[in-house]
């Protein structure tokens, strides 16, 4: 038998439990199916005790977004520092790899992306542009790149984040992802050859 658990453990526990309610109908209903009493249901607790973790749905809408755009960073942060002198087959992998592990987040991404109205939308759309310029860092670094100049790399950049977040979305929602892979995989070498023939 178990022992049972402190009161800050039952806490955060039953945080967690929020947590995973949330991402989930904004993962299929979007930011505005955060709905106090459905996440209670979902989280098996009763509507008031969730005021007891949140000050409102904002709060845990600004949490879940947070978290999506700090996923984002992490897996760019991952292709930046790969060694990999071929982005063409080894972005797509990795990127497969990560929606397949947690498919929620890039569900919640996309959402509050194309929730334009929602509050959160800016820290996600910030998130976006921040993959890119760090994306473009690391495609100007690239051999078949280093004659291209700075406007090429930079739209490269745009169609190689529209790529993968397409790919990740594709994944997350269950798509074949060996075809979504190869059809990455094939956008981003037309997108390289592209950049790689401007000067």
């Amino acid at each position: 038998m178990s022992a049972p658990r402190s009161r800050a453990e039952q806490k955060q526990h039953t945080r967690a439990l929020i947590v995973a309610a949330g991402r989930e109908a904004v993962a299929t209903r979007g930011f505005a199916g955060l709905v106090v009493r459905e996440l209670a249901r979902e989280a098996g607790i009763v509507p008031t005790a969730f005021y007891r973790h949140f000050d409102s749905v904002d709060a845990l809408a600004s949490e879940l977004a947070a978290g999506a755009a700090e996923a984002l960073g992490i897996f760019v942060d991952d292709l930046a520092s790969s060694t990999s002198p071929d982005p063409v087959t080894d972005w797509p992998a990795r990127a497969t790899a990560a929606a397949t592990r947690d498919p929620q987040t890039w569900s919640v991404l996309a959402r509050g992306l194309v929730d334009t109205a929602h509050p959160d939308h800016r820290v996600l759309a910030a998130a976006v542009d921040s993959a890119r310029r760090r994306l473009g860092i690391t495609l100007g670094r690239l051999e078949t790149l280093s004659g291209a100049d700075g406007v090429a790399v930079d739209i490269a950049a745009d169609l190689v984040v529209v790529v993968l977040l397409r790919l990740l979305v594709e994944v997350s929602v269950g798509h074949d992802a060996r075809a979504a892979a190869d059809d990455c995989s094939g956008r981003l070498r037309v997108i390289l050859a592209g950049a790689g023939t401007v000067s």
